[in-house]
């Protein structure tokens, strides 16, 4: 069965402004919706709070420069789990089988993309009938030493991998705007976007990263390139309660289609 992939941004499940923290509420809302999901489900979340600020102090994303780095790689890595261990357990108390599945014991990174994935218990995993739960990690990269891939990055490249059905982005904005909603009034959203449009999304392209992996930016380039393979994508706003439960149910038009076109 092609499994639905679901990425739960960081911004949704933690509050940026305060570093290591979660948003409780939103996680427990979250995971009631996730357990109306029926059928093949892989989920993906962000770092947020957790990772960012860690990453980008030990500036892990531009490789390996010094000794002085691996502590940061062992404190970037822990505190992806213990968020990871905060949903896992939420969705465990919703009656979802769901299991923690650490990225960097599987991935290996070539200047901070995946080059190669050990993908045979993943998909032993969701043979039984079980739920994964990723996550952006710290990785081992055959050219910089180190990365980091993101949640993004991950959707996109086991979308492509495992035959994905649909995917389904929950973020804190109501999709992809013109603009950044927060900054600007006058910031319209797009509610289709395919692979034509690239040269028309010069302000979605600016600025915007709000954390080490880029933020809307890389989340539209890397669905871009999934549409490319003719699997649809949405970005929708998880923290409009019932939101992510309409898109996983399969409710279109929520947000932001991203799609291959006609």
């Amino acid at each position: 069965m092609k499994p639905l992939i679901v990425k739960l941004g960081g911004s949704v499940i933690t509050d940026k402004r305060k570093p290591f923290t979660i948003k409780r509420s939103v996680i427990k809302r979250l995971a009631r919706e996730l357990k109306d999901v029926k059928g093949s489900l892989v989920i993906v979340h962000g770092g947020g709070s957790f990772g960012h600020p860690l990453a980008l102090k030990y500036k892990i994303a531009d490789g390996y420069h010094g000794k002085d780095q691996l502590m940061g790689v062992s404190l970037t890595h822990l505190a992806m789990e213990k968020l990871n261990k905060y949903l896992v357990e939420a969705l465990q108390k919703e009656g979802i089988p769901a299991i923690a599945f650490q990225p960097s014991a599987c991935v290996l990174s070539s200047n901070g993309r995946i080059k190669s994935m050990e993908l045979r218990p993943l998909e032993r995993v969701l043979a039984l009938g079980l739920v994964p739960v990723l996550y952006g990690d710290v990785v081992f990269d055959v050219v910089k030493g180190i990365s980091i891939v993101s949640g993004d990055q991950m959707v996109s490249y086991l979308a492509r991998k495992l035959g994905a059905s649909r995917v389904v982005f929950g973020v804190d904005v109501d999709g992809v705007f013109t603009s950044c909603p927060k900054k600007d009034s006058r910031a319209e959203l797009l509610r289709v976007i395919t692979p034509s449009d690239v040269g028309s999304l010069a302000s979605v392209w600016e600025g915007e990263s709000g954390d080490v992996t880029g933020g809307m930016r890389a989340k539209v380039q890397e669905l871009l390139e999934l549409a490319k393979f003719g699997i649809e994508a949405e970005i929708v706003n998880a923290a409009r309660p019932n939101v992510l439960r309409e898109a996983l149910l399969g409710k279109r038009g929520l947000g932001t289609v991203v799609t291959r076109g006609k």
